[in-house]
């Protein structure tokens, strides 16, 4: 994995989502339990949200993480490819001085998108966020490396070949322990990122 990672600028995504909300960026500082100077920090592109703070973020907006990727080609067509490379990337630091988790969108998601796939790219030692919960259901693949998923109060080490599912309303988490890069084909229903 490059080390040099375009990130995509989602600020304006946030602010647009807010401002439809008919929030202002102290109401919404309070509701996901952040500074307002983080808030505008996070709509000018000058930060990254953890992928705790990303969930409450989306969620206090009525949105979901696929709405801050370009999908603008979502609803020309019927049938999706997407060429390796040209996936659209979100970059989330999790933990400070950590590369954190690379999400790559398997394909676009349209309005009426029931499954959302993505590529969860671990760094070494990356990951950590606080658990997360909410509707839906998950399963996963390990492409490549070794993860740790936490769901309920159960850990599994899982490594390259095994696979996962579980329902999306217990709080999970996960990390890397490893040394090298992980790769998991995350896919859930419904759409949250």
């Amino acid at each position: 994995m490059a080390q040099d990672v375009d990130k995509i600028h989602i600020g304006g995504r946030l602010r647009h989502a807010r401002k439809i909300k008919g929030l202002n960026m102290k109401q919404v500082a309070e509701l996901v339990d952040c500074s307002e100077s983080f808030v505008s920090k996070l709509e000018r592109d000058k930060v990254q949200p953890s992928l705790t703070l990303l969930h409450r973020l989306v969620a206090v907006l009525g949105i979901n993480v696929s709405n801050l990727f370009d999908t603008d080609h979502a609803n020309e067509e019927a049938v999706f490819v997407v060429r390796s490379g040209s996936r659209p990337r979100i970059h989330m630091n999790t933990r400070p001085n950590s590369s954190g988790v690379l999400l790559e969108q398997v394909v676009p998601l349209g309005p009426k998108s029931l499954l959302q796939a993505n590529i969860h790219i671990v760094a070494p030692q990356g990951g950590g966020h606080d658990a997360i919960s909410h509707v839906g259901e998950e399963m996963g693949f390990v492409l490549e490396g070794t993860i740790d998923l936490h769901v309920a109060d159960r850990t599994y080490r899982l490594t390259a070949g095994d696979s996962f599912m579980f329902q999306s309303e217990l709080p999970h988490a996960y990390n890397n322990p490893g040394e090298t890069a992980a790769r998991v084909l995350w896919v859930n229903t419904p759409p949250t990122f």
